[in-house]
């Protein structure tokens, strides 16, 4: 077996290889050679070949992916599959959480879920925790995922900076950012501190975005029942003022979009929402699986695609989803789009765009030299999709 400073140089065959390289078409014949950490190579069997008289790893008929990033998670709500109602709306869903106490973690349905999520060619995660659950991200190291845990601020009382106190980690695909949940379940000035300090830091920040109705109108001024759930919940008090914008435009008065934002779900977003997005360059992380399990409704896909937004897809939890496999995700997102989408930009949804938005591209996303030796496996399923 060939070394190269006492690192195994081994080469991997398949039949074709999307890379995830803006612009580079499929290789046929492909192959990659690696030490095991990074990309040496990769291109034709042909005209690699040559560099490489050991034994080849020939994988067969398949084609061959960059790892898979899952842009938004809650690994948190694990221990919740099976346990919240489907198909009622945000409210109704909402409350099967609290009746099945979902700030209680169960860190054996992490690990099973994190192991299931790497089966499927999962690689990196940008999930969403709490202070209180940080050890998550212990387990993500333990498990070899890469992450951003995203610590999420949730509430208008107190106010203040739940973040200050948070060991900060970086080491380019192991991150602890801060995060806000949304607009109208956190106070203003802990958004913009939270994403004023991520910004410092170079890390990525993540709010749910335009999710359900509830949320457009609250902000709206318009008394709704989740409304009446962060008084009962002693999250919110009377004294609240709704900032009469809807969501996407109050983000922007507010500085929190920008090139390092990333805005997740966007259900409810109507033309202008999607041009502030584009024009201030925030990613997109949509989870139409989610959505659909909760019934809020459907996003608008093919505008927000057309828009050049960088566009990824999540799974959201198995609170709200059947499985945590990206594979699926896309399968789902395939189907329900009316528009065509080529095989490489539908990986790009699971690869190069949430590496981008999570800030992990310098490492992931792409099948290319210097890039972690990290790639997964199409299932026959998803190409047929193609044909």
């Amino acid at each position: 077996m060939s070394k190269t400073n006492g690192a195994q140089i081994e080469l991997i065959r398949s039949r074709r290889m999307i890379t995830g390289v803006p612009g580079q078409k499929i290789i046929d014949d492909a192959c990659m050679i690696h030490d095991h950490k990074k990309l040496l190579r990769v291109g034709r069997y042909k005209e690699l070949k040559i560099l490489h008289t050991d034994k080849v790893q020939d994988l067969g008929e398949v084609t061959i992916t960059p790892g898979l990033l899952n842009a938004h998670c809650h690994m948190k709500l694990s221990g919740l599959k099976d346990k919240t109602v489907s198909g009622q709306g945000f409210v109704p869903w909402l409350v099967s959480m609290i009746k099945n106490n979902y700030t209680e973690t169960d860190y054996h349905a992490v690990r099973k879920a994190i192991t299931e999520f790497m089966d499927h060619g999962g690689c990196a995660v940008g999930d969403i925790t709490s202070v209180a659950d940080i050890k998550i991200a212990d387990i993500f190291t333990q498990q070899g995922l890469s992450f951003i845990c995203f610590c999420e601020a949730f509430g208008f009382i107190p106010p203040g900076l739940p973040m200050a106190d948070i060991p900060y980690i970086a080491n380019g695909c192991a991150a602890i950012a801060g995060a806000g949940h949304a607009l109208h379940t956190t106070s203003s000035q802990t958004l913009q501190q939270i994403k004023a300090q991520d910004s410092q830091r170079g890390l990525p920040f993540s709010i749910h975005l335009s999710e359900h109705d509830d949320e457009v109108d609250m902000l709206m001024g318009k008394q709704t029942a989740f409304h009446d759930l962060l008084l009962k919940g002693n999250l919110i008090d009377t004294s609240y003022i709704p900032p009469m914008k809807r969501p996407v435009a109050y983000a922007a008065e507010l500085g929190l979009l920008d090139r390092s934002t990333l805005a997740v779900h966007c259900v409810k977003l109507d033309d202008e929402d999607i041009e502030i997005l584009s024009a201030h360059g925030s990613h997109v992380c949509l989870c139409p699986r989610s959505n659909a399990f909760i019934g809020v409704g459907r996003a608008p896909m093919e505008k927000i695609l057309t828009a050049g937004i960088n566009v990824s897809l999540g799974t959201d939890s198995l609170a709200s989803n059947h499985d945590l496999n990206l594979w699926n995700e896309l399968s789902y997102f395939i189907q329900e789009l009316d528009q065509e989408i080529s095989i490489e930009a539908a990986v790009g949804l699971i690869t190069s765009n949430p590496a981008r938005a999570l800030l992990m591209n310098r490492w992931l996303g792409s099948l290319e030299k210097g890039k972690r030796f990290i790639y997964a496996v199409m299932p026959p399923e998803v190409e047929i999709l193609f044909c």
